[in-house]
């Protein structure tokens, strides 16, 4: 029962935080949201910022589920899978706009400090789904950095994307600027393309 008190606060807290964020986000907001008692929230979270830290694990312990379903598809391709994931991080300021906040919040150096220690997490579980992915396409342990790179420098992608799109705003008659494929992705393709061909060497 206390779990799904802490899960119903935090699923609020979410709401509140990714509208409002977390200077103008109040205690009392959450609590009136779910028509309980400001002391119910401190009973589980011992201050605003503890549940924005509590808050923001719980999204991207959200998005590391998504990314695990999504990797451990065996009826696709591991190609169309990974543009898959590319594309999921894509859109993550839609989908999960507190991890896309956080990430800004890095960027231009106004993070708090649980924030980084988030940002650690998101990088330690999915660097780590990754390179289990490669692991078991590749069928062996020795999967080099690519995993890592992957995983970390993709999210550089998605930064690139939206700068671009905010320079060249997309036209629906332009077919070369586009949200969703808009990156270049050449260098990318190349290590993968080297390291699936280096897979299938190894099977002869």
């Amino acid at each position: 029962m206390d779990k799904e008190k802490k899960i119903q606060i935090i699923k609020a807290a979410v709401k509140r935080f990714t509208k409002h964020g977390l200077n103008k986000t109040t205690l009392d907001e959450v609590a009136r949201d779910l028509r309980i008692g400001k002391a119910t929230i401190y009973h589980y979270f011992q201050s605003k910022e503890d549940l924005y830290y509590k808050t923001l694990l719980f999204e991207i312990s959200l998005y590391i589920d998504e990314i695990k379903s999504l990797l451990n598809n065996e009826a696709k391709i591991p190609q169309e899978i990974i543009f898959e994931y590319i594309e999921l991080k894509e859109n993550t300021a839609g989908k999960y706009r507190l991890i896309f906040e956080l990430l800004l919040h890095i960027l231009t150096g106004t993070q708090i400090e649980p924030e980084i220690q988030c940002l650690q997490e998101l990088f330690k579980e999915e660097n780590a789904v990754v390179k289990e992915f490669f692991k078991r396409i590749a069928k062996k342990d020795n999967t080099g950095d690519l995993p890592e790179f992957l995983a970390e420098q993709s999210w550089g992608l998605l930064f690139g994307g939206i700068l671009k799109n905010t320079a060249y705003p997309p036209k629906e008659t332009d077919a070369s600027i586009g949200t969703g494929q808009s990156f270049k992705k050449e260098s990318l393709i190349k290590e993968l393309e080297s390291f699936f061909a280096g897979k299938t060497e190894d099977k002869k």
